[in-house]
């Protein structure tokens, strides 16, 4: 789609002020998960992009260190820039997952050399996708029009992809924990445990989907509008990514009949708060309190 270089940096700053907003509010956890250190690079780097973008454009020739820029370059970078973004949705939702399954089962706190190994993650992670972009001879910018300062711009279908795998993963979820108990003929000795679990799925999914369903009705018509690939990814996203990989492991760790303990998980926008009591005949299910407990 094309789209004018005026419009194009009006939204990438709208876009770098609401990653900004989000990262300050949520500070004391962003330094806690890998999601939280990879939006602070997404911030960074869709600042700098947006400063690089406004010079270019308002002083039409510049020269940095040998390097000569012109406003031919603003579709370049853009256009370079949707595609080291359109490629990394599906190895961000990995990584969280695998980060949060393992934060999850260990429940540890973050130390100095987790915190460092994110950070080197995520500047790896940058550099793998940047590579592959000029390294892949399949690869070819679509130029646009300089004289009427419009750019030629595309969407990531990656985007669309990990949308679908979420609401189809929900969905499954959803009918599994609503299904007929007495239809899955489990043994006895069985009954109770899975019927507990049942109880936290249900739990899990309705923290989602009540914290979740309008930016999720937005992201299912977003289609339709036809976003480019890099304001596809953005903080909001990520985060909706995190919290649904948290309620993924918070399903999974609940089939876990060893767990005796009270797990406390808080991501950038959900408070999870369960409490776990396996016995022989009931299940206690902690309820959200005012004041909330962090343990990463």
């Amino acid at each position: 789609m094309d789209t004018s270089v005026p419009s194009l940096l009006l939204v990438l700053w709208l876009k770098s002020l609401l990653n900004w907003l989000v990262v300050v509010v949520q500070r004391h956890y962003m330094i806690r998960t890998f999601s939280g250190f990879f939006c602070i690079s997404l911030a960074l780097i869709d600042s700098l992009l947006s400063f690089v973008l406004s010079a270019i454009f308002y002083l039409e020739d510049v020269n940095i260190s040998g390097w000569h820029f012109t406003r031919y370059y603003i579709c370049l970078l853009t256009q370079i820039a949707c595609f080291i973004y359109s490629i990394l949705h599906w190895p961000v939702f990995l990584l969280v997952g695998l980060d949060n399954f393992w934060t999850i089962s260990s429940s540890r706190n973050t130390s100095w050399t987790q915190k460092l190994t994110y950070i080197a993650g995520v500047c790896l992670l940058w550099i793998l996708a940047a590579l592959y972009v000029f390294w892949v001879p399949d690869v070819a910018l679509l130029l646009g029009d300089d004289e009427k300062h419009h750019c030629k711009l595309f969407s990531s279908p990656q985007t669309s992809q990990v949308l679908a795998a979420l609401l189809l993963t929900i969905t499954c979820v959803v009918i599994y924990s609503y299904a007929p108990f007495e239809k899955w003929r489990v043994p006895v000795s069985l009954h109770s445990t899975q019927q507990y679990c049942l109880v936290c799925l249900r739990r899990v999914m309705h923290t989602l989907l009540s914290t979740w369903a309008s930016f999720l009705a937005l992201m299912i018509i977003s289609p339709l509008i036809e976003m480019d690939a890099h304001l596809q990814l953005n903080v909001v996203w990520l985060s909706f990514l995190n919290s649904f990989s948290v309620a993924l492991a918070l399903c999974g760790h609940s089939f876990a009949s060893n767990s005796k303990k009270s797990d406390t998980i808080t991501d950038v926008f959900c408070s999870w708060y369960f409490c776990f009591t396996y016995g022989d005949d009931e299940w206690n299910y902690g309820q959200q309190s005012g004041h909330i407990k962090v343990t990463p």
